[in-house]
This record gives structure tokens, sequence and C-alpha cells, in this order.
């Protein structure tokens, strides 16, 4: 929605200046019409993404985060959109329906590529989906700052007790109905011609913990988008596969949510 917005916007800005300066009257303003409505869809775009920069400015990377900012976490997602757009893909969704209306959830799925957070953030803005993600996308310039803000959770992959608190801090915001959490069980991005990397167990102690569902969902085809390149047009595909709901969850050990969760990813993510 948002790169349509920037589109309008700069029509209806080209449009503005045309008619100040009087240059509706020849054929060829129609050229300078279309050149400067382009124009002015960058502009905006720009200024869009100086204000996020601006914003950035102001987080204390140092504070500890116990709840959603929304007014950070929407610029992240409308940043997520606009970045799909310029990939020149078409992404699409399916089983939105299944997603669990009124209760926190904890979502999981297979790590194809960067694009896989950017897919559940522009498909599923309104569900106040937190990422549990490695520390370095925290130092990235700008991002790191605004997921930060925005109640984002670093897990220390190397640090057994860290991970732990990080798992309990998710557990907590959804216990507490804070927001939903999303975690990758493969813990890293799957750059293999395998279907899947083995799963972390413990990612799942975080619905344990927490008593909820666990929406399983599987990503295709978003790993093409870098090898491509943005000037060939790309299909990616978020599927969101079941849900298994907090009854079960309750009834189930750690490894057998994590065997189901597997099984189910694998039958439902597109051959490589």
């Amino acid at each position: 929605m948002l790169p349509y917005i920037f589109m309008i916007l700069g029509v209806l800005s080209a449009l503005a200046i045309m008619l100040l300066t009087g240059m509706y009257t020849a054929w060829y303003h129609i050229l300078i019409f279309l050149a400067l409505s382009l124009g002015c869809f960058v502009v905006w775009v720009i200024l869009f993404l100086l204000f996020v920069f601006i914003c950035s400015i102001f987080v204390d990377k140092r504070k500890e985060r116990t709840n959603i900012n929304r007014f950070y976490y929407r610029l992240v997602a409308m940043s997520a959109r606009l970045g799909i757009f310029f990939t020149n893909t078409t992404l699409h969704f399916e089983g939105g329906e299944k997603l669990p209306k009124d209760e926190r959830f904890l979502m999981v799925g297979n790590h194809l590529s960067n694009l896989d957070p950017m897919s559940v953030l522009t498909k599923i803005p309104d569900k106040d989906i937190l990422f549990v993600s490695k520390p370095e996308n925290f130092d990235i310039p700008v991002v790191g700052r605004a997921i930060q803000k925005s109640g984002f959770m670093a897990i220390d992959r190397e640090n057994v007790r860290n991970a732990i608190v990080t798992i309990n801090k998710a557990a907590d915001y959804i216990k507490n109905d804070k927001a939903s959490v999303f975690i990758f069980p493969e813990g890293t991005r799957n750059r293999t011609a395998k279907g899947l990397l083995e799963f972390k167990n413990g990612a799942f102690k975080i619905a344990t913990k927490a008593k909820c569902p666990i929406v399983i969902a599987a990503f295709s085809h978003t790993e093409l988008v870098m090898k491509s390149g943005p000037w060939k047009h790309k299909d990616i595909y978020l599927k969101i596969v079941d849900v298994i709901p907090a009854e079960r969850v309750a009834t189930m050990r750690t490894q057998e949510i994590s065997d189901e969760v597997y099984e189910k990813i694998l039958a439902n993510t597109l051959n490589r």
C-alpha cells in the first residue's frame, strides 16, 4: 500500500507543479508530467526514509525494551513493504484465515533470506508480530535501532543462559498479551540446497512457557531475489500451513512439536 500512496502523491505533486507553472498547453508537456511524476515519487520515498533515519537517531540502544512500541513497529512494517516493492517481486500469501483472531501466538517458519521477516511484516502488519533475531541485525545502521525500539529481541546462540533470558522474555510478551512472536527454529538462514536445516528445539519453549498456539509458516523462493537482482521479476510465497492449538501444545514435548513443525514446513515448501 505505501508505495502506491507515494505514487499517488507523486502524480498529485507533479500535477500541482504543472498547473502552477502553466505547463499544460503543449503536447510535450505530457512527457514532462510523466517525468515529474516519477521524480516526485522518488522524492516522497526519500523523505520517508529520511523520516525513518531521524526517528532512529532518538533511539537509545542501551535501554532494555519490555513493551512493543507500535509507532516504531509501524515504521518498520512500512519500510518492509517498501523494500518488497523495490525488489520487483510479487508476494503471494496463503492461509491467512488460519491465524488466531483473539489470542497471541508463536509463529515459526523456515529461513531462506532477509525477505522472510519482511514478507510477514508486509502481509500480516496488524498482528503485532515481534521477531527474535540474531544480535548482528541490531547493529545495522538505522534498521537496527528501529527494530530494537519496536521490541524485536536479540538471541545469543552461543550462550545458553543468555538465550534462555530471551526465550523467557518472548514468552512473557505472548503471555501478557503484549505481542505475538516469530522465531526461526533453524537458527540461521539456510544457504544450502537442503529443504531445512536441523531445528533448535529450544525455540518451541516460548510456546510451552506462554501456553499459546503455534502458527506454522512456510517461505518459498525468497532466497532467489538477491541472486537474480531487481531487474528480473520474481514470485515469492508465504503460506500459513497450520496452527497447533494451545491445548495440544500443553500436552506435547518440545521434541514432538519440533518434529511435527519440521515435517509440515518441509511438505509445504516449494522446490528450491
